[in-house]
């Protein structure tokens, strides 16, 4: 059972790790946000537990869209969310390693699926192993691109410029390394939580490939936009990403 919860974080942490094409991060570095990820679903788990009862369990079940809302945006979204942003900002994001844009895709993806695998497990000792394929190809990729935005971003705020008159791009950055994987894990949570109808999964399966796209593309953006990129190659644009545009 642990080798069938952890096998698709392992095997899309490999996959991200190799998009890191110039400069690979230390695998010691890799495996300690990995272990971060996990600690964070523990605290996520209690945090959870008390903003939940500052509902009745009751209007959960039965509170229509609104409880829905709730459930998926601020129990599921806002809490698993806020947790791994706290380790990625008050751990990683000060390492000497994490020294260009796409470190922080990165570590943020490896935080997420340390995350994903103790959720994996849980889900899969109380529920069997008959939902493991389901899991392997929703659940675990999907806090894998979640974490991946959150990374991006921490990437943009700590390469923003020095300028104090451009301070903005650093907030913004910051805040967007929050505010994006709650929408994308509220929009995907709200989704499920209207059944596993043909409907639901078609829905889920769209919302997947959106967030695949999304991240795709930033992963390209910061393998252009490495300082390490070789000097045979066509300019980057790191001093571009770090004006912001």
């Amino acid at each position: 059972m642990v080798i069938v919860a952890a096998a698709p974080s392992l095997v899309l942490l490999t996959y991200f790790y190799l998009r890191d094409r110039y400069e690979r991060e230390p695998i010691g570095h890799l495996v300690a946000a990995y272990l971060l990820g996990a600690f964070a679903m523990f605290a996520a788990q209690g945090i959870d537990a008390t903003v939940a009862d500052w509902v009745s369990s009751d209007w959960l079940h039965t509170g229509g869209e609104t409880a829905r809302f709730f459930d998926a945006f601020v129990l599921a979204g806002a809490v698993e969310e806020i947790a791994k942003w706290v380790v990625l900002f008050a751990a990683v994001y000060a390492w000497r390693e994490f020294d260009e844009p796409l470190d922080g895709l990165l570590y943020g993806v490896a935080i997420a699926l340390g995350f994903a695998t103790l959720e994996n497990l849980l889900f899969l000792a109380s529920r069997g192993l008959a939902i493991a394929w389901q899991r392997a190809i929703f659940a675990v990729p999907a806090h894998a691109l979640f974490g991946g935005c959150m990374g991006y971003y921490a990437g943009r705020a700590k390469f923003a410029p020095a300028d104090p008159g451009r301070s903005w791009r650093f907030w913004l950055a910051v805040a967007l390394s929050l505010v994006v994987p709650i929408a994308f894990h509220g929009a995907y949570d709200f989704a499920l939580l209207h059944g596993l109808g043909w409907q639901v999964w078609t829905a889920v399966s769209l919302l997947s490939l959106t967030f695949w796209i999304f991240v795709l593309r930033r992963v390209k953006s910061a393998q252009r936009a490495s300082p390490y990129r070789p000097k045979t190659m066509m300019p980057t644009d790191f001093q571009a990403l770090r004006r912001g545009k």
